[in-house]
Parts: C-alpha cells; structure tokens; sequence
C-alpha cells in the first residue's frame, strides 16, 4: 500500500510540472579540466595590489605624458622584478613618445609593486633620461636580476642620425636611495642600420 502511495504521489508531482519547469542539471566540470583564460598572463594580485599584474595592465593611464602635447606616449614593454628589494615584484614599463620622423628615445617608468593597482606609485624618476640626451636609446629588452634591471636598447652616437641607429647598448640600473644609478654600459656598432619600431 505504501509503495502504491509513493508511486501516486511522484505522477502527481510529474503531472504537475510543465515542459518550462524541468531544468536540465548543471554540466560538472571534471577537477583536472584546464582553467579558463591564459595562464601566461599573470592576474592582479588579490589584495589589490599592482604585484603581478605584469603587461596586462593599462599601463597608458599612468605613465607621464609626452613634453609635447602633440605627441603620445606610447608603451613599448612591460616586465616584473623585484627593483626595490621589499619580496614583491615591481612594474618596470619603456615608455616612448610617437614621432613623425625617425624616433624618440625610450625611458623605463618603475612602478612600487606593492603599490595600489589603481594607483601604481611611481618609484624615482625614469630610467635612461641621463642616456636619452647622448646615446638617444630605443628600448628592445629589460630584464630584473637581484634588484637590478639590465636593459637592452638601440641608439646613435656622435657619426649616427637617430633615423639610423647603429648602437647596440647595454645599461645596468639599481636603486640607490630614492634614484635609479647606472652602474654598467656597453657599446658595439653595427655596420647597418638597427630597427626601430
């Protein structure tokens, strides 16, 4: 009798419920499937901090703005390393300026990683300003070793017009107090014209 009963109840129920009320379960998602998105690009840290948030951030709100109005600042690379010694890593962000004609030499911004990633904290002033005048540096690559950031760059000297640079250059910077020092640069000539772009 009562298993007639618990039969009796379940087609009422059934009757019940129109096409529209029955949902289809939620697919389960196996533990070893993949994760969604890239994991080559580092998210930003939870905290909210500007650790790891690499080349996925938009950098082109927060580095300085070209000395001239007609010009835009541009980014041309964005790596992390720990610059200024605190376990986290920093932003270091080459910057340049569009030009019409030939190029504008590049400067690297580094930005406290620990600092908001709604408001990078800039730490001292820009890298390469003191090298922008002679050497007219085009960055091409930076890397960060036990706080120092080894930057690879193209540029001129005194025979070269910066539409073609012929330098390859080398420069080593750490932070010493609140100020970024070069203590490393290299030089070799090219016997052509190196690529800017």
């Amino acid at each position: 009798m009562l298993k007639k009963a618990v039969l009796v109840m379940a087609l009422v129920l059934l009757a019940g419920c129109s096409e529209e009320d029955r949902t289809e379960p939620a697919p389960v998602v196996p533990a070893s499937a993949e994760p969604i998105g890239d994991p080559s690009v580092e998210a930003e840290d939870p905290s909210g901090n500007l650790a790891s948030l690499g080349d996925a951030g938009d950098w082109d709100a927060f580095i300085e703005e070209c000395k001239n109005p007609e010009q835009e600042a541009l980014v041309q690379l964005v790596t992390t390393g720990d610059m200024t010694g605190d376990g986290t890593a920093d932003a270091l962000v080459a910057r340049t300026c569009d030009a019409s004609t030939s190029y504008f030499p590049s400067t690297i911004e580094v930005f406290d990683g620990a600092s908001p990633a709604s408001g990078p904290v800039r730490v001292g002033t820009p890298i390469l300003t003191d090298v922008g005048p002679t050497d007219q540096p085009w960055v091409v690559g930076m890397a960060v070793k036990n706080k120092a950031v080894t930057v690879t760059a193209y540029g001129t000297d005194s025979t070269d017009s910066n539409a073609c640079p012929k330098l390859r250059l080398t420069y080593r910077y750490q932070l010493q107090g609140d100020a970024f020092e070069q203590v490393d640069r290299a030089a070799t000539k090219s016997a052509s014209c190196l690529p800017v772009s």
